[in-house]
């Protein structure tokens, strides 16, 4: 199980949404007291998907190109010194691509901040089991909604693998062949708030 509360995963699902027609690249809220959230873009634009398929090259058993992404984000964050602050957790949070940036910046930072947690949305495989044993005591939320094809990048042939198990959220209006449009981020905030809240009604 997790420790995190359910607002706080929530709001970190809600930041993954909400980065999408951000300017920048990382959206930083710190409405819940003792919490930073960090929120990483995911697939937006198409050098976005020229990091996706990189999938063959590694940088300490991580994927290369999931990997400059990290870099990049990790350096505004750092511009931002608050973000920083030990004495409140830092939730690192990412919806596809973002996902996996999330992941690897959790890597980066892990090893001078332990107080750090993960929430992730369809985020593909982010490197090999030296990444997934370095990560294994970091909490992560990591959500899967429906039958998402995302997940199932890159291939684990190549030696991905994910860091934690996944949580299956339902899919509200599941077809055979869905696992496009099941990555929509749209989706994956309304069946959080059913998971979390299955007798409310979710509007979104």
């Amino acid at each position: 199980m997790w420790t995190l509360p359910k607002e706080v995963v929530i709001k970190a699902i809600e930041c993954c949404h909400d980065i999408y027609p951000h300017e920048d690249d990382v959206l930083i809220n710190r409405d819940i007291d003792g919490y930073t959230i960090l929120a990483i873009e995911g697939t937006k634009e198409t050098t976005d998907w020229l990091t996706n398929i990189k999938f063959v090259l590694k940088s300490d058993d991580c994927h290369r190109g999931f990997k400059t992404n990290s870099y990049r984000s990790l350096s505004k964050l750092v511009c931002d010194y608050e973000a920083l602050d030990k004495k409140r957790k830092l939730v690192i949070a990412g919806h596809s691509l973002g996902g996996a940036t999330a992941t690897l910046i959790a890597d980066l930072i892990l090893p001078n901040n332990p107080n750090i947690a993960l929430v992730t949305a369809g985020s593909p495989r982010p490197g090999g089991r030296k990444l997934r044993e370095r990560l294994k005591n970091v909490e992560h939320l990591r959500f899967v909604y429906g039958d998402d094809i995302v997940p199932k990048t890159p291939p684990w042939i190549f030696g991905y693998v994910h860091t934690h198990q996944a949580i299956p959220l339902e899919d509200a209006d599941d077809t055979r062949f869905d696992g496009v449009a099941d990555h929509n981020m749209g989706s994956y905030v309304k069946a959080v708030k059913k998971f979390f809240n299955p007798e409310k009604k979710v509007v979104v």
